[in-house]
């Protein structure tokens, strides 16, 4: 599907299931599955096999174009010894590389990436020709055992502020759970971050960040019951909410997109917990 705030229409696709998207502009898309991916130029699709792992996100991000593939997540259950994995990859040329970083990649935006190192939450920034970690404060809350990341970042185009969500969970020996935990929100510039800990949502290892386009961003995560949920970062608060969904059925959120010329449209995609037709929400300010 392609389309614009009022209307959307349907494309022929590259002939093979897609999993991720990514787009530069109307004639530099690209579409990826399993064993081959492809780009559209504004008229047809231009397929390449994939030898690579499996990619469960993809960036244009100026003129460069990122694949994070092989990405793990941590079990909302918990797991003891667990550690974070990914492999981050970017088109030189005809050829993907392979990029060194001195964290574990889970989200990117702009010039930065979201993951951890050693269990730790952490940042990575581009140079330009590498990527380098960034310091941050210590969690507020600590515990034994406690293992953190985080899993996305948004970052406002004006101001430069970088805001970042993700969790910690620490072993609790609880009778019906073996670990606990909290989501981690981060935000600030370079130089001065500071980390926000909330006790709900609890652990969200699949929680997304888009920038809002007025200094704040939307985090939208898996919701306790099923379905999903969001929080709005804003200039000094955090409100959290719901999306619509029919009654009795649960909103499923499966991306997010910002549209910034159009005034900062939000729009999500997903699916009712009827299992039918596919399901896209709008916000616009």
């Amino acid at each position: 599907m392609r389309g614009g705030r009022s209307a959307f229409k349907r494309v022929t696709g590259p002939g093979f299931r897609m999993k991720r998207l990514a787009s530069a502009s109307d004639t530099r898309v690209w579409a990826f599955g399993a064993s081959r991916y492809a780009r559209w130029d504004g008229k047809r699709w231009q397929v390449k096999r994939w030898p690579h792992g499996l990619v469960d996100r993809a960036y244009s991000i100026g003129e460069n174009l990122w694949v994070i593939e092989n990405s793990n997540a941590f079990p909302s259950a918990g797991k003891a010894g667990w550690k974070a994995r990914s492999t981050l990859r970017r088109l030189t040329g005809s050829v993907w590389r392979k990029v060194r970083t001195p964290i574990v990649v889970k989200g990117l935006d702009g010039a930065w990436a979201a993951g951890s190192v050693w269990g730790k939450a952490a940042l990575a920034r581009w140079t330009g020709k590498t990527w380098r970690a960034v310091a941050l404060p210590a969690i507020p809350s600590a515990h034994a055992g406690q293992v953190s990341e985080l899993t996305d970042v948004a970052v406002d185009g004006e101001t430069g502020r970088v805001m970042a969500v993700g969790w910690a969970a620490w072993p609790c020996g609880g009778a019906k759970r073996s670990f606990c935990g909290e989501t981690l929100l981060l935000s600030g510039y370079l130089g001065s971050f500071r980390f926000e800990v909330r006790g709900e949502p609890g652990i969200q290892p699949r929680a997304q960040a888009e920038p809002d386009g007025r200094g704040g961003a939307w985090v939208v995560y898996d919701a306790k019951g099923g379905g999903s949920g969001f929080l709005h970062i804003g200039p000094d608060s955090v409100e959290p909410g719901a999306f619509p969904a029919p009654p009795n059925q649960r909103a499923s959120v499966r991306d997010l997109a910002i549209q910034l010329e159009s005034g900062g449209s939000v729009w999500a995609v997903g699916a009712a917990s009827s299992g039918g037709n596919g399901t896209i929400w709008a916000h616009r300010r």
